[in-house]
C-alpha cells in the first residue's frame, strides 16, 4: 500500500467550504486518472453524498454495524471518485466506540489497497472524533476563510495537530477570498501567528477564490467541477489537486498509507481520551 496517499481535509470552523473542497479535489484527482476514494468522515453532519447528488444504499454506519461489506457500501460517482458516504445526524456514529472504530480501520486497510489517493472529509472543530482522523493522517489540509473566527480556529486546529508526537504534514487551503493575492496574504497572516506561538509555518497548498457558482452547484447537488467546468473556482481546485499530486510537500517525513491505518487504530482507539484539547 506504499503508493496510497491519505489526505485528511479539516477546518477549525464550520461553514468555510471544507466539504466542497474535499469533493473538488477528489474529482480533480480522479480526472487525472488517479484511483481516488473519498470518505465522508464527518460522522455527525455528513453531507458529501448530498452535495454530489448521490443516493447511497449503504453508508459507513452499515459497514460498522455489520449490515454490509465495505465494497458494497462504496459507490463510483459519475464525477470520477469512489465514495464512501456516512450517515448524517446519527449520534451512535458521532460517538463511535473502540470496537467499531477498530472494525472500520480493519476494513479500510484491506479495501484501500487498490487506490492512489484517499481523501477524507473530516468534521469541523477539534473534538476527539475529528482529531482521531486528523492526527493519524500523514497529510492534513486545513481549510481557512478570511474571517477572524476562521483564522483563530484554524490556528487552534494546527496547535492540536502539532502537539501530536508525530504530527502530520500540514498545508493550508484558503477558500472564499476575492483574489489569489488576498489568499496568499491570509496564509501569511496565519503563519505569522503559528510561527510566533508554535514555531511552525504551514505550506500553502493553494487558494480558492469566491465564486457564486459554488452555491448554485451545491443547490443543484452537483460537484462544482461538473456544474461549472470553466469557472474560476474549478481552475483553483484543479491547481490545488495538481500541487497535491505533483508538488513536493515534504514526503520524506510522511507515513505511507498503511501506517495511516495503524495510526488510526493506535491514536483513535485509546480509551479514556478526553474530548477536544488545546
Amino acid at each position: 500500500m506504499s503508493r496510497l496517499r491519505c489526505i485528511a481535509i479539516g477546518s477549525g470552523k464550520g461553514g468555510v467550504g471544507k466539504t466542497m473542497i474535499s469533493i473538488g479535489l477528489a474529482c480533480s484527482l480522479a480526472r487525472m486518472k488517479f484511483r481516488t476514494l473519498l470518505v465522508d468522515a464527518d460522522l455527525g453532519l455528513a453531507n458529501v453524498d448530498l452535495q454530489m447528488g448521490l443516493e447511497p444504499k449503504f453508508t459507513i454506519q452499515d459497514v460498522i454495524f455489520g449490515n454490509t461489506r465495505i465494497e458494497d457500501a462504496v459507490i463510483t460517482s459519475p464525477d470520477g471518485p469512489d465514495v464512501l458516504a456516512a450517515s448524517s445526524g446519527m449520534t451512535e456514529m458521532a460517538d463511535m466506540g473502540q470496537a467499531r472504530q477498530q472494525m472500520l480501520a480493519d476494513d479500510l486497510i484491506t479495501f484501500a489497497r487498490q487506490y492512489d489517493f484517499l481523501i477524507i472529509d473530516v468534521g469541523a472543530g477539534i473534538g476527539r472524533n475529528v482529531t482521531t482522523f486528523l492526527t493519524a493522517a500523514p497529510e492534513v489540509g486545513v481549510v481557512v476563510a478570511n474571517e477572524p473566527t476562521s483564522i483563530m480556529d484554524a490556528y487552534s486546529l494546527i496547535k492540536v495537530l502539532r502537539q501530536n508526537s508525530s504530527p502530520p504534514a500540514i498545508s493550508l487551503i484558503v477558500n472564499m477570498v476575492h483574489s489569489l493575492d488576498e489568499g496568499r496574504l491570509l496564509s501569511s497572516r496565519l503563519n505569522a501567528i503559528t510561527e510566533k506561538f508554535l514555531g511552525f509555518s504551514a505550506r500553502l497548498a493553494g487558494v480558492v477564490t469566491y465564486d457564486r457558482t459554488v452555491g448554485d452547484a451545491i443547490r443543484a447537488r452537483t460537484p462544482v467541477l461538473t456544474f461549472a467546468a470553466g469557472s474560476a473556482v474549478t481552475t483553483c481546485l484543479n491547481d490545488i489537486a495538481r500541487e497535491i499530486a505533483f508538488g513536493n510537500p515534504g514526503r520524506a517525513r510522511m507515513r505511507n498509507g498503511e501506517a495511516f491505518f495503524k495510526s488510526l487504530t493506535e491514536i483513535g482507539l485509546r480509551p479514556g481520551e478526553s474530548e477536544g484539547g488545546q
